[in-house]
């Protein structure tokens, strides 16, 4: 928070300490910390102790910045609330240096707040020097001649007019050159871009008419084309089915819709023993046994589920041991979408052991 400027009284003790150090006496005359009171007294040279006070803030930042005026910012971070009446300020040997004090609340600080109060003080002497501050991390002064700092900056009209107490900007010294030199620059660029239009014309006009000079050609499976001095457009003639089933023309493309009213089948899925054709057709097939030992119904379940249903099959009973005591016949009972019933029948006693039978299945 800030304050207005306060007229802080220097105590005897404090003005003895800071005469005695213009002198060049061994004094140290760092300010240390504030105090501060909510206390109603008169800030009266004769003080020595800060009447009511309940607070010492140890946090504090400054340095001269003029010949004869130094600037300090106290801070309090701590979660506190309290009100204040009165400040002074205090050496680093305890001296009490200078109070302020008023009947009415000077500033009250919440606990969620930070307590921020910036001083100037001026002293009727020149040499402020002597006095020190314990950090300067956050210190914030007033902009002199000698020290960087902080500056309200002067519009145009308090610029014109010579106000002291306002900082002018160099836009604003600048202001009437910055507006001649834009005029300037203006009339330079207005009077080349006259003299060059001419010519930049005549070479945009000869550098379109380069371009409409030349043609382009259709060449392959593009057909068009001509100059390009008005739009051209090449296109690429579709195959029809007819054309595909002909396979006779080499000027058109062949697109997925002439393929379908071609009615040409590819695969869309293939892994081992499964294959599966754009029309729709499943085809699956591997070695099986006959998962029994004597003549008998058993069940062939497919490795993959046809989606609909399955359609057909048929078998081919292995005879790896060459044997000649006749074959087991493989015989068809139901077909269903994930198995094949099937029947087991053999001209001997036993179903041979011939290693299986090898299937064949398909559908949809």
């Amino acid at each position: 928070m800030t304050v207005p400027a306060i007229p802080l009284t220097i105590t005897a003790a404090g003005l003895a300490r800071f005469t005695a150090a213009q002198v060049a006496d061994d004094i140290d005359l760092a300010i240390s910390s504030v105090g501060v009171t909510d206390a109603d007294f008169v800030a009266a040279p004769t003080l020595e102790v800060l009447p009511g006070e309940f607070r010492r803030i140890e946090a504090i930042s400054g340095e001269a910045v003029g010949p004869n005026m130094v600037h300090m910012i106290i801070r309090d971070d701590d979660a506190l609330r309290y009100t204040v009446r009165g400040v002074g300020l205090f050496l680093d040997d305890g001296t009490l240096f200078a109070v302020y004090g008023q009947p009415t609340p000077l500033f009250e600080k919440s606990a969620l707040a930070t307590l921020l109060i910036a001083i100037d003080i001026a002293f009727p002497v020149a040499d402020v020097g002597v006095l020190t501050f314990g950090d300067t991390n956050f210190l914030n002064p007033p902009a002199t001649i000698e020290t960087m700092g902080v500056v309200e900056l002067a519009t145009q009209d308090e610029a014109d007019a010579g106000v002291d107490d306002r900082r002018v900007a160099p836009i604003s010294v600048m202001a009437a050159s910055i507006a001649n030199a834009v005029t300037a620059v203006r009339t330079t660029l207005s009077k080349l871009i006259n003299d060059n239009v001419a010519a930049l014309s005549a070479a945009v006009i000869e550098a379109v008419d380069g371009l409409s000079a030349r043609t382009t050609y259709g060449s392959g499976l593009a057909k068009g084309g001509g100059r390009n001095d008005s739009n051209r457009l090449l296109t690429v003639e579709a195959a029809t089915g007819d054309d595909v089933r002909s396979g006779a023309r080499l000027d058109a493309a062949v697109t997925p819709a002439a393929l379908r009213d071609a009615r040409v089948l590819y695969v869309v899925d293939s892994r081992e023993g499964y294959r599966a054709l754009s029309d729709g057709t499943v085809e699956q097939w591997g070695i099986a046994d006959y998962g029994r030992t004597s003549e008998g119904a058993f069940a062939l379940n497919f490795p993959t589920s046809f989606p609909t249903e399955c359609t057909g099959i048929f078998t081919m009973t292995r005879n790896s041991n060459q044997t000649d005591l006749g074959l087991t016949n493989v015989q068809e009972v139901g077909l269903f979408a994930d198995h094949a019933a099937l029947y087991a029948q053999n001209h001997n006693s036993a179903l041979s052991e011939s290693g299986g039978f090898r299937w064949r299945a398909w559908g949809r």
